[in-house]
């Protein structure tokens, strides 16, 4: 799915009445790798991809299946979302997650790639790390 159709299909329908979108992007969530040693190739089947919508109120995770098709959508709040760790990355930049509810996301945010997918831009990051300082 492209950046335009994501954000006509996925993320502009979802957003509330008077919230701001800032930005979104695409990330990726692998499994670890301990499972590769113990399913082989099959480990790729366990690869996940998210596109992910920063907003003012919070974040929307859009889920997508193995083949690209939307399959789950979750809004997170900023006050649900206990911390929030952003590496530093050539082409993918770390993106940890920690919710009050104890439950953990550890994403790859998509840094440089072709124009038409979506990365997270630097004005995005800086309103994330501008949450969790």
């Amino acid at each position: 799915m492209f950046k335009d159709q994501a954000k006509n299909e996925l993320i502009l329908p979802n957003l509330k009445q008077g919230e701001e979108l800032i930005g979104f992007f695409t990330a990726i969530y692998s499994p670890a790798f301990i499972w590769f040693f113990l399913f082989g190739p099959l480990y790729y089947l366990g690869s996940r991809s998210y596109w992910v919508a920063v907003t003012d109120a919070g974040l929307h995770l859009h889920k997508l299946t193995f083949w690209g098709k939307p399959d789950t959508y979750e809004f997170t709040s900023y006050a649900e979302i206990s911390s929030l760790k952003l590496g530093k990355g050539l082409l993918q930049a770390p993106l940890k997650l920690k919710f009050s509810n104890g439950k953990k996301l550890a994403l790859k945010a998509i840094l440089k790639g072709p124009e038409r997918a979506g990365k997270l831009d630097d004005q995005t990051k800086e309103f994330l790390l501008s949450k969790y300082k």
